[in-house]
């Protein structure tokens, strides 16, 4: 099982094997010129930003709960909970 602090010191080739072999795609959202997609891997969350003008990833970091609620609020529809 990858822990935070595995992914924390893994280099950015080691993070996103982790991410793509044990993570679940589970949201994601346009920022700029990027499309980000958020992964739960384990019990944390991980951002993979993806830069498609270019077809890279820039980014991969393990982002805190709080912000994923800020982030991702916009895109979380619940509405079925609440239909009677």
């Amino acid at each position: 099982m990858i822990t935070r602090l595995d992914f924390d010191n893994a280099d950015n080739v080691d993070r996103l094997a982790m991410v793509f072999d044990e993570g679940r795609e589970i949201l994601s959202r346009i920022y700029v010129y990027y499309v980000v997609k958020l992964y739960l891997l384990n019990d944390f969350y991980v951002e993979v930003w993806y830069r498609q003008e270019s077809n890279t990833i820039d980014k991969i970091k393990r982002v805190e709960m709080d912000d994923v609620f800020h982030l991702y609020a916009p895109t979380i529809d619940i509405s079925d909970v609440f239909e009677p």
